[in-house]
């Protein structure tokens, strides 16, 4: 089954893009299954399994089947604690199960005959060979998403070190909505990947590339999909990305961060006359907790960046003084009379003398056009190069609320709403600046996800999500035509 979105561009402003997805798409649960069998290896049937998160206190329980089969499906990455028990044997309790972003985990269980009330608790030992599905993928783990450095705090930039991923592009900021991460897996064009956030839909179809995810502090886990995924993966051919944020638990966790930049310690390019400026502060907080314990969950981020860098130095050649007035005679090079393009004939100043001679340009030749751009745009140098440096300042925001609700056993609901946005003031023009003006980027993403339990072998998710996605540049100011004397 695959996911049917459509874009809807009537009656909204232009580069606007709004996505709605509806059918079964990414799931960021995992499966926990396995075989019972008692010392002898004779299955057990009919033997309950419980499986109850050690963060959330999460629980879901399961039977086994006649072949002494079980198996807990959607279930949330993090760390389980496994019971399995049935009438006539011990208790087995083993504790600390990882399971991780979208993992099919093989867990067994062999039950020793004895009292009911006995218990035995054994350690979980992470299990080598994935037995239980085709699909190759690579996990990147939240030790791996906390500890590895990232120059520009894009966690997209942790593909690289999966095998059969090149070519990876980690944007800092999204200066358009189309300029998201992207990459190559196993030698797919780079605009055939799909990207998920929290179950949601995180790709922007315009271009096919992703947007930016939270930083490494709101997320938990990373999954990348290369080859052999099922059907519910489906929407395009090359690999599956699957993101999933932090969230609350019973006990509060949080951080805060600053990371500074600065041209304090750059050297000056040959080519430019004094070393350019550079300043950049990226600062944030994290923090999640329970509202209410075993039940209701909150988590958060905020970051904002600044960023002040300075264009390097650019280099043109201007009209000198003299030029300016149509003076070229220091040239080495011979003007030439132009012609009339329609008649043939040389071109002539209003007393019919040619409007070039001795690389002298009669000042009636001159259009008014022309010397009103000199004026107003054209700066002026005596050595006719002139050198400018255009500082580009922009800055970016981005939050997060993740709210999860264990209703029952049965159910759980989990839903984020996150938001990104970009400002940028830009130069034009290789003379700056020239003109400027603004762009402005947001990005929205609404996600809200049910699973219910109507029994140990029936179960239902769905998920709904929106994402709204905009960009305008905008000049800071407009020059006519007929201002320039241009008719």
């Amino acid at each position: 089954m695959y996911c049917v979105r459509t874009l809807m561009r009537r009656l909204l402003p232009v580069g606007t893009i709004v996505c709605l997805c509806t059918g079964l798409n990414a799931q960021v649960a995992g499966t926990i299954s396995g075989y019972v069998r008692d010392a002898s290896g004779a299955v057990v049937a009919n033997a309950v399994v419980t499986a109850t998160s050690t963060e959330q206190q999460f629980t879901r329980i399961t039977r086994t089947d006649n072949t002494g089969f079980y198996n807990l499906l959607a279930m949330p990455s993090g760390v389980y604690d496994v019971g399995m028990a049935s009438p006539g044997f011990e208790k087995l309790v083993q504790n600390g199960v990882r399971l991780t972003l979208g993992e099919n985990l093989r867990l067994d269980g062999v039950l020793k005959v004895g009292s009911v009330a006995s218990e035995v608790t054994v350690s979980s030992a992470a299990t080598l060979v994935n037995t239980t599905s085709q699909t190759l993928s690579g996990l990147v783990d939240d030790r791996r998403v906390q500890d590895l450095p990232l120059n520009g705090r894009n966690i997209m930039s942790l593909a690289r070190i999966l095998p059969g991923i090149v070519a990876v592009n980690a944007p800092q900021e999204m200066d358009n909505t189309r300029a998201g991460p992207n990459m190559s897996v196993n030698g797919g064009r780079s605009v055939n990947n799909n990207y998920t956030f929290n179950g949601a839909n995180f790709t922007h179809f315009g271009q096919t590339t992703g947007m930016n995810y939270p930083p490494p502090d709101a997320i938990q886990e990373i999954r990348i999909q290369t080859h052999n995924f099922t059907s519910e993966y489906g929407n395009n051919s090359g690999s599956h990305v699957t993101v999933t944020s932090k969230a609350g638990t019973n006990h509060f966790h949080g951080s805060a961060w600053e990371f500074l930049r600065n041209d304090k310690l750059n050297a000056r390019s040959f080519f430019q006359p004094r070393r350019t400026v550079s300043r950049q502060n990226q600062a944030g907080v994290s923090a999640g907790g329970p509202l209410r314990r075993d039940r209701l969950f909150a988590f958060g981020y905020y970051q904002k960046l600044w960023n002040r860098p300075e264009a390097g130095t650019t280099q043109v050649f201007v009209p000198t003084p003299a030029q300016r007035t149509g003076d070229f005679t220091a040239l080495r090079a011979t003007l030439r009379n132009a012609s009339d393009g329609l008649t043939g004939q040389p071109m002539l100043d209003p007393s019919g003398r040619p409007c070039i001679a001795g690389n002298v340009v009669s000042p009636g030749c001159i259009s008014p056009a022309a010397r009103t751009i000199l004026e107003k745009f054209i700066p002026v140098s005596p050595t006719g190069i002139y050198f400018s440096v255009g500082p580009e300042p922009s800055g970016s925001y981005t939050w997060m609320t993740r709210v999860d609700f264990l209703q029952s056993r049965k159910h759980n609901v989990y839903a984020h709403f996150h938001r990104d946005a970009y400002n940028q003031t830009f130069t034009a023009g290789n003379i700056k600046p020239f003109t400027t003006g603004t762009r402005k980027v947001e990005n929205s993403n609404y996600s809200v996800s049910s699973i219910y339990s109507f029994s140990p072998t029936l179960l239902n998710e769905a998920t709904y999500d929106f994402m709204h996605s905009t960009s305008l540049d905008e000049p800071d100011k407009l020059y006519p035509p007929s201002s320039l004397g241009i008719n």
